[in-house]
């Protein structure tokens, strides 16, 4: 069955009434993924703040000088490209749109007017289309709404920055990452004061670089993608169709 068919196919008696309570956890699932993942970046700045037992300051002192090399050239650059882009933007956003996506139709399956209808559906991406783990096959893109709005039109375009690989985003939140770095480096108390604060005011400015450049890309990407309403936003279900 295609998937336009599986979308005009009416829900059985089983699902009308399940489907509040699937779509309601769902929710919650991706609202608890999404604080975890809001969390992560700070929570591990905090950590290393709070812990007294963290001496980054002595572990740099005693590294060779090819391991400090290394630091720089290889460690660094993986630490900006995974807590910047990834852990600071991506994450976040791969999981509030189906949060509250998924909020959307459990309100909607609750109502009697969109009884007679599939609320969400599923496509297939072609493999390497979209972020995530390596895969075999083809990745289901799923909680896209059966029935659009203006709502789910906005949340279907933050629902494509989250799962699709932009380079301009990427490189955008790329100095975020750097920032992050520098502030581990602030948070470690056995840092000479003047470097931790010198750290931190550089850590400030690069993050807020990257919210420019990232809102800058975003704005770029919505604008291709269209506006609400006009039609265009199936754009973000054509790409995942291949």
């Amino acid at each position: 069955m295609s998937v336009d068919q599986r979308r005009r196919t009416p829900p059985s008696r089983a699902s009308l009434v399940l489907r509040p309570v699937g779509y309601f956890s769902l929710a919650w699932v991706w609202a608890a993924i999404w604080l975890v993942a809001v969390l992560l970046a700070p929570g591990a700045v905090a950590y290393v703040y709070l812990d007294d037992e963290i001496v980054l300051g002595r572990v740099l002192s005693e590294t060779p000088f090819l391991g400090s090399v290394l630091l720089v050239v290889l460690v660094v650059p993986i630490l900006a490209a995974v807590m910047g882009p990834g852990a600071m933007f991506y994450l976040p956003t791969m999981c509030w749109p189906l949060a509250l996506l998924s909020f959307t139709y459990a309100f909607r399956a609750l109502r009697p007017s969109y009884a007679g209808e599939r609320l969400s559906y599923t496509t297939q991406a072609p493999r390497g289309s979209s972020l995530g783990p390596p895969t075999i096959g083809t990745i289901a893109l799923s909680l896209k709404p059966n029935r659009r709005s203006r709502s789910t039109d906005v949340l279907m375009k933050w629902y494509m920055a989250g799962w699709s690989l932009e380079m301009p985003t990427f490189l955008g939140a790329l100095p975020a990452g750097l920032g992050w770095v520098l502030l581990f480096v602030w948070a470690s108390r056995d840092i000479p004061a003047g470097v931790r604060q010198a750290c931190l005011v550089v850590a400030v400015v690069l993050v807020l670089v990257s919210v420019v450049l990232v809102a800058r890309a975003l704005r770029a990407d919505f604008r291709r993608w269209g506006g609400p309403g006009d039609g265009t936003v199936a754009l973000a279900a054509a790409r995942a169709e291949g």
